[in-house]
This record gives C-alpha cells, structure tokens and sequence, in this order.
C-alpha cells in the first residue's frame, strides 16, 4: 500500500508550521475603511486584542513591562543574535523606516522599534546592546525567561523554537512578521514578510491616521 496517505497530514502540518513561522499564526488580512472611504489594509478592526501583562528585561537591565508600550506606538519583532540573515535583515528594514517616520511628529515623540530575543540562553543585555545598537541607537533589545517571552508571543501570534544541530550548537526557528502595538497596548496590525520600508512606514502612517479618527 503507498504511503502517499498518511503523509498528506504531516506534510499538510508542515505548511502551516513554515507559514505561520514566516508570519505569526495570523491566518487572513483584515482590512478597514476609513471615515473618508478608503480601506487601511492589514488593520486588525473592530476589536483588536489586548496584550496581557508580561515581565522582560531590555539591553539596559531595565524592567520591560506592558507599561513600556502604553502611551507609545511599538513595532515588534523576534528573533536572535545569531540568526544568519531573517533577523539582520528585518532590523535594517525597521531602521531605515524609524528613520523616515521620524519627520512623523506622532512618530517622533511615541514611537519606538522592539527587538524581543527569543535566546535568552545567549542573548544577555550586553550583547543584546551591542546587536541593536548596530541598527540604532533607538532601538530597544529586550527578553527574558521562557515562560515570559511566550506569554507575550501568544498574545502576538508568535511561534519560536530551539533546533538542535550538530554538538552543542543549535538556531532558534521563529515567526518573522513584524507587529504594530498601539498606544492603548492593543495590537492594531501585523505584516508578514517580505518586508521594505516603504511598507513599513506607509502601514504605520494609515494604521495611526485611521486609529486617530476613531478618537
């Protein structure tokens, strides 16, 4: 008998695991129209969720707490140090967009790029400084213990997990979607990659624009 059967649920496994890695476990694009009849594409409305409270600590050994997305636009992103080239270059992508959004005056003042370390096991603050530092200076490094750093990747619809190699060494497989969290810490959107920055600022710019005229 072919074995052509029961391999169609496990292969079918692995295309949701390696689409929800590139992305989150975000599924569908929500779109919402704005009071002048446009759509905001990628906007997660009418109801988007709340993250819950969580307790990590940035490059600087400061608290990093739900309380540090409050009153501040966050883009969020995980990944690891070591990652070879999804996490370099995402973090190029959000720095060359910080910098464009920063002639944004709602930008400027609130605004603010997380690198959340899925390794903790190497991702210590100095190297976590040293790693976003080479972005920007503006960037925050954070991380934690594990059962932190899942509690606010499922609120964000983030999957990571450790790959043994070959010795001791290992990587960290990771969802590389890129996360916008609104001043009130809801999350607003979420991009899957490709990236640019192009998209990053124009998402930015119609996500703020729409989320201001329900206020």
């Amino acid at each position: 008998m072919s074995d052509t059967p029961r391999l169609l649920p496990l292969l079918s496994a692995i295309a949701v695991i390696t689409l929800a890695f590139g992305g989150g476990v975000w599924m569908s694009i929500h779109q919402a129209a704005r009071t002048d009849g446009t759509q905001v594409e990628g906007l997660l409305w009418p109801d988007p969720p709340s993250l819950p409270s969580f307790h990590l600590m940035d490059h600087q050994e400061r608290p990093f707490t739900l309380e540090q997305l409050r009153g501040r636009w966050s883009m969020i992103f995980f990944g690891f140090t070591h990652c070879p080239d999804v996490c370099p270059t995402t973090l190029q992508t959000l720095a060359d967009a910080d910098r464009q959004l920063r002639s944004n005056p709602d930008y400027a003042q609130h605004g603010q790029v997380v690198f959340v370390s899925v390794d903790p096991e190497r991702d210590n603050p100095n190297l976590l400084k040293d790693y976003v530092s080479y972005f920007s200076p503006e960037f925050l490094g954070v991380t934690g213990g594990q059962e932190e750093l899942k509690l606010l990747a499922r609120a964000l619809g983030v999957l990571f997990m450790k790959v043994e190699q070959a010795g001791t060494e290992y990587t960290m497989d990771h969802s590389a979607g890129i996360f916008f969290v609104s001043p009130s810490g809801r999350l607003v959107s979420v991009m899957t990659p490709p990236h640019s920055s192009a998209a990053v600022v124009g998402r930015f710019q119609a996500i703020s624009r729409f989320i201001a005229d329900q206020s």
